[in-house]
């Protein structure tokens, strides 16, 4: 066994809490002992800025966010830049779901970088949010 793999699961998770979310989904497949670490991350951050689709970072979020087991989100941030011309319908519903799911977990910054017209009301009694910006 490598050495990383000995440290305790809550220091693997502060060093995952540095990497993109995308590859801390990723090192689920480094070995059983990995296969679960990243749902206990406080810190989520999404962006389809790497030249994915919306589609392909939305099929992404919807498939791992709700696997997420932390009970505390710290920070999420949704970074989604979707040209007018391609825009999927329901991603506003999509991003809104998201957003719930963060507030549902006591989130406390949460950044939204899209146009969204109208935010979850359960947004509005959170209670534990501390910052909220949206582009």
């Amino acid at each position: 066994m490598d050495k990383i793999s000995e440290l305790p699961d809550e220091l693997l998770v502060k060093i995952l809490s540095y990497v993109p979310t995308k590859l801390d989904v990723s090192t689920s497949v480094l070995s059983k002992r990995w296969k679960f670490l990243w749902m206990w991350l406080t810190k989520l951050e999404y962006s389809d800025d790497e030249g994915n689709s919306f589609l392909v970072l939305r099929d992404f979020i919807n498939k791992n966010l709700r696997l997420h087991r932390a009970p505390l989100i710290e920070r999420l941030c949704l970074e989604l830049w979707e040209e007018e011309s391609t825009k999927v319908n329901h991603e506003e519903e999509d991003i809104k779901l998201w957003v719930e799911t963060a507030v549902s977990r006591c989130v406390r910054y949460l950044e939204v970088s899209y146009n969204v017209n109208m935010l979850p009301s359960s947004l509005f009694t959170c209670e534990s949010l501390m910052v909220l910006f949206e582009v």
